[in-house]
């Protein structure tokens, strides 16, 4: 990195942050807008870019993975540098390497004639400065990739199991929960995987298992889990590990939103699993690093209502982009009395989805504004949120948020990309 190149980017996370603990977040610059001219059921920026290269899947007659570079977002307008797509191929599940020097840029699950793969796909540059998207390695496999970070990737199946997978040195081990689990009434769907602290957190929609972090070998080896919890059926949730001097774990979750029988009233929770300091000089054959169940932190108040893009994201600096439904109930004051969170309001946006913004605890709000602490932790009375950007047509299907360089990416059912930038 030039150092012209290093102090820009250090203005712009100096002015990023200010605007965060300043809360004067709700005029955004849009950088682009197009149409695909088909529904985009996906998108993603791709790690190490910047914030300047996004992935999209659209569906057409069959689905296209295509990246586009928004460095011409000036002109309002962009480039698409290229695409990759196998003809009459549904695409299952992505997942983005977190190491953007690995020969393995991205992981695609594809259903194509009967037959279910999946394709390690690498980004590469040629000399005219041009980019392709080469296959790498397939895998023939009905799992959906979960989780890519550098050699090693996670693969999970909708009921119970997740294989994690070196797919340079061809080892890899099984973790497994409990069958007991498996006869829920409706499929417990993966969301996330994530490689923490001496361990593997498995993130599904009805529950969260902590497992070992596997010794991967030819022959794998079953692991089973050394912690769980449920928050009940949940419509998303994004678990960071936190940027603080402990390697703790952050998780947002929103909870079941378009049940027409409930109440008005709902919420996004913000959890921490903290570090267990017992867990190196604890004599159990398995002590678990984090400290189970995960401590409540903080809650939003939200409105309950029908989504096509229910992705929550967070950010390791304790920021967080959601989507929230028009509005079908309560407008005014709520709250929780068994739990002593005191009123709070909820905003009418007419009728609209709107992409929210909220900073938790952490390095991006002001200490003891609207907060406390006390002998359990942090007791977030006073988060706000903050509607920085309506859809009219309620269509929107994909989210992503770049923390690092304040960037949303907007996708619909018509095949509108809408770029943000903080």
């Amino acid at each position: 990195m030039s150092v012209p190149e290093l102090e820009q980017r250090t203005c712009r996370a100096y002015c990023l942050a200010s605007r965060w603990l300043s809360g004067h977040l709700n005029s955004p610059r849009t950088l682009y807008i197009d149409s695909l001219h088909v529904p985009v059921s996906d998108v993603k920026f791709l790690p190490g870019r910047c914030g300047e290269w996004i992935l999209t899947v659209s569906k057409g007659i069959w689905d296209v993975l295509t990246i586009w570079d928004l460095r011409s977002s000036d002109k309002n307008e962009t480039r698409k540098t290229c695409e990759w797509s196998l003809r009459g191929a549904l695409f299952n599940g992505i997942a983005l390497n977190t190491d953007p020097g690995s020969d393995a840029t991205l992981a695609v699950s594809v259903s194509n004639d009967g037959e279910q793969m999946i394709h390690l796909l690498l980004l590469r540059s040629d000399q005219n400065g041009g980019l392709s998207i080469q296959t790498t390695v397939t895998i023939s496999s009905s799992m959906k990739p979960t989780k890519l970070e550098g050699d090693l990737l996670a693969v999970s199946d909708e009921v119970s199991q997740t294989v994690v997978w070196n797919w340079r040195a061809r080892t890899s081990a099984i973790l497994k929960q409990p069958d007991g689990e498996a006869g829920l009434w409706q499929p417990n769907r993966i969301i996330q995987v994530v490689f923490a602290n001496q361990s593997v957190l498995v993130i599904r929609a009805c529950s969260i298992h902590l497992f070992p972090y596997p010794e991967l070998q030819e022959m794998p080896l079953t692991y089973t889990p050394i912690a769980q919890h449920s928050f009940g059926w949940i419509d998303g949730v994004c678990v960071t590990p936190t940027r603080t001097l402990t390697p703790s774990l952050s998780i947002l979750l929103r909870g079941e939103s378009d049940d027409p029988w409930t109440s008005g009233q709902h919420s996004l929770n913000h959890y921490t699993l903290l570090p267990n300091l017992n867990a190196a000089t604890d004599q159990d054959v398995r002590p678990s690093p984090y400290i189970f169940p995960p401590a409540l932190i903080a809650k939003v108040p939200a409105v309950r209502g029908t989504l096509r893009c229910r992705n929550v994201v967070l950010g390791p600096c304790g920021t967080a982009a959601w989507i929230q439904p028009q509005d079908r109930a309560v407008v005014g004051l709520t709250w929780t009395s068994d739990e002593g969170y005191p009123l709070q309001a909820i905003h009418s946006i007419s009728g609209k989805e709107s992409l929210m913004l909220a900073a938790f605890p952490g390095p991006l709000t002001r200490d003891g504004e609207g907060w406390k602490q006390d002998d359990v932790g942090i007791d977030v009375a006073g988060i706000r949120s903050t509607a920085v950007f309506t859809n009219e047509l309620n269509n929107w299907t994909a989210l992503d948020y770049d923390e690092e360089v304040g960037r949303i990416v907007l996708c619909s059912s018509f095949g509108c990309v809408t770029v943000l930038e903080l």
